[in-house]
């Protein structure tokens, strides 16, 4: 009995002194930094050198899908140039799946894995902003208008048959389509999606479980001069203070156009264009750090461990060191790059918020048994 109690004390002792060791985030691969599907298909005079040849090119294409994720499409030109010996320093693992061979061909899709540190380390030395924030999904809502009438869930509706079309697209916002059932009809019309108010919203964004929403619009219209028709493709965020539709993009058509094609060229410059909005408000310009103290609510041991195993996959916080721990809260010392609201966004992607309270940062994590303390704390103003 004694023995089974002192290794019990000894098992803790060992988890709570794991717990205050400082730590790099570069412990697990970030996903941002792992390029999948890949498809390569080369030809040589073996097999051999088929393959050699299909691996240099599907980690050069990996690393200039990779240089197209995380940085702004005006700046990143000169680095996607990078010689093959250069990329391949930067690559910490690669996988081979659903491989063919014959005796001169070689057919392969690729996932590669590159090394966040490293690759920080290469941007920021040539100069290249980033940004490896993923965003929360948001909820893109198509909406259709021709002769001043705007089209959601009644056929027809192009625009939304585009957009359930695949998604793919390299981004670091992941996309949601709503299905167009019952509910969704329920919860929202086409004169709610075209208006400025977010509670029109609230019910289909609860369905889908996002805290963001986009309405996407194409206007099919005519040229007061020419009288021929065109299309304009426009976004908007409802609930935004300036609340306002970004003109994506204007684009001129004839009777023989294939309007298929047009929308879908609109679908891929608003995803563009979100993207790179995404990215400036998250972007890096620099290797600095800074310091702050931060102050974590926790229910015990093992939900400290869950919120610590989430704080290593959030590439913007380079370190943490534990200051001290008790069974309802840890206080706790972060080394990060770029802003707090950088930050904050980063944390939301893993279900955290930073918030300030007596000007101490306080971070909680985004659930049910946590609302309670949380919004105690917040009430709890001097």
């Amino acid at each position: 009995m004694i023995y089974l109690l002192k290794f019990k004390y000894l098992y803790f002792f060992v988890m709570i002194l794991c717990c205050f060791f400082g730590r790099s985030s570069e412990v697990e691969a970030n996903q941002v930094f792992k390029i999948e599907n890949i498809e390569v298909d080369e030809a040589s005079h073996t097999a051999i050198a088929a393959r050699e040849k299909a691996l240099e090119k599907g980690q050069k294409k990996a690393w200039e899908l990779l240089v197209r994720r995380v940085t702004l499409s005006d700046g990143n030109s000169q680095i996607i140039e990078l010689a093959f010996d250069e990329i391949k320093s930067l690559v910490q693992s690669y996988e081979v799946v659903r491989e063919r061979v014959s005796p001169v061909r070689y057919l392969a899709t690729l996932t590669v894995i590159f090394n966040p540190k490293l690759v920080r380390e290469i941007l920021l030395k040539n100069g290249v902003t980033f940004s490896e924030t993923p965003s929360l999904p948001i909820l893109v809502i198509p909406v259709f208008e021709t002769n001043g009438v705007s089209r959601l869930w009644k056929p027809p509706n192009p625009w939304m048959n585009v957009w359930r079309e695949s998604l793919y697209d390299n981004s670091l916002i992941p996309f949601i389509i709503p299905e167009g059932d019952l509910q969704d009809i329920k919860y929202l019309s086409a004169a709610q999606a075209t208006s400025e108010r977010l509670v029109h919203f609230n019910p289909i964004m609860k369905k889908y479980g996002v805290h963001k929403v986009v309405v996407a619009k194409v206007s099919r219209k005519f040229d007061l001069v020419d009288n021929l028709p065109f299309l304009e493709f426009t976004s908007r965020v409802p609930g935004n203070d300036d609340f306002e539709e970004t003109i994506i993009d204007i684009i001129k058509t004839s009777p023989d156009t294939d309007l298929n094609d047009l929308m879908n060229f609109g679908k891929q410059k608003t995803i563009r264009s979100l993207n790179e909005a995404w990215k400036k408000q998250n972007q890096v310009v620099s290797g600095v750090q800074q310091r702050i103290s931060v102050k974590i609510p926790i229910l015990g041991l093992e939900h400290w461990l869950s919120i610590r195993s989430k704080l290593r996959e959030i590439g913007t916080l380079k370190t943490s060191e534990l200051v001290s721990l008790t069974k309802e809260r840890a206080l706790v010392d972060f080394w990060i790059m770029g802003t707090l609201k950088q930050l904050d966004n980063a944390l939301q992607y893993k279900r955290l918020s930073l918030f300030e309270n007596n000007n101490l940062l306080i971070l909680c994590e985004l659930s049910n048994r946590m609302t309670k303390v949380c919004d105690g704390i917040k009430s709890n103003k001097n």
